[in-house]
């Protein structure tokens, strides 16, 4: 994440904000990769995992497929989530050092943060694809990652392995810029009894302001989610929930509110409050731990 004068250098090199961003995606991702796996489940509507509880889905995946079970996806996630996060943090950093001309200006941080998840999705949408097919997997023996993209490739070609892009992309835009302005405008705001004597945020401000920007982003970002994850999965697993890949994404979310009402969007959103505000938290502490790092050397 970007830094104000208080908190760190004004500027980093791009080496430095693409190893960060890569570092703290991969330790915020993996942290709650079951919860993940389980939110998956449940926006799809599982025949065998959709439970009425958290703990009770996360206990029958144990049974079925041991502790290991919980992590199911999660090599797809780390394959993903080192170039996403660095591609994500060093395009806001440069966007924000080049373009923005107003580092106080919401509207342009929200710009900058939007542009930049929008090319991080784009460079790394096949992974996410091969995440979220992994994690709805109901075999004791898990298909590895690169067959699965082999197989999906020979099958469908580049429409298969970029299927439900168009929803994602619609979400990112506004969750990334959310997420990324809302980090910032909390930093400005920060209390002085939140800074060291160096004028530098204290580690908890920053976690509470990470955790705060996730929240709110995914609250609205969130029905998009459901139907990207719906579209990536349709045929995989032992998913209820059906969609038409011949409809588009606002299409897509009135048949759901028509057949399923408006709750459906929201399916899993409890969980994912569980997981963004500690995931977000932990990649924005990450990054800015390893950026004032890095910058030291």
């Amino acid at each position: 994440m970007a830094t104000t004068s208080a908190s760190a250098p004004k500027s980093k090199s791009s080496w430095v904000s693409f190893l960060s961003g890569g570092i703290a995606g991969v330790t915020a991702k993996s942290a709650v990769a079951p919860l993940e796996r389980v939110k998956i489940l449940y926006q799809i509507k599982s025949e065998l995992y959709s439970l009425n509880s958290v703990y009770g889905s996360m206990l029958k995946i144990v049974e079925n497929e041991g502790i290991k079970g919980l992590w199911r996806g999660n090599s797809a996630t780390i394959l993903r989530v080192f170039p996403y996060a660095a591609v994500q943090f060093l395009s806001y950093e440069s966007i924000k050092n080049h373009l923005v001309t107003d580092k106080s200006s919401t509207f342009q941080l929200f710009l900058a943060g939007s542009t930049a998840g929008g090319i991080a999705v784009c460079a790394t949408y096949p992974l996410d694809l091969l995440r979220a097919r992994l994690a709805i997997e109901i075999d004791k023996k898990p298909t590895k990652p690169h067959h699965l993209l082999k197989s999906t490739f020979t099958k469908d070609g580049y429409r298969g392995i970029y299927r439900g892009i168009q929803p994602t992309l619609i979400g990112i835009l506004p969750y990334g810029g959310i997420s990324f302005s809302t980090f910032e405008f909390l930093k400005r705001i920060a209390p002085l009894d939140a800074r060291d004597e160096k004028g530098q945020l204290s580690g908890a401000y920053k976690l509470f302001s990470g955790g705060i920007a996730g929240g709110v982003a995914q609250t609205i970002a969130y029905p998009l989610d459901v139907v990207r994850r719906r579209v990536q999965t349709h045929g995989f697993g032992d998913a209820k929930a059906v969609v038409n890949l011949e409809h588009g994404t606002l299409r897509t979310i009135a048949h759901i509110l028509k057949e399923e009402g408006f709750l459906a969007l929201y399916k899993g959103l409890s969980i994912n409050y569980v997981k963004v505000i500690p995931t977000t938290s932990i990649a924005f502490y990450t990054y800015e731990y390893f950026s004032n790092l890095l910058n030291k050397l």
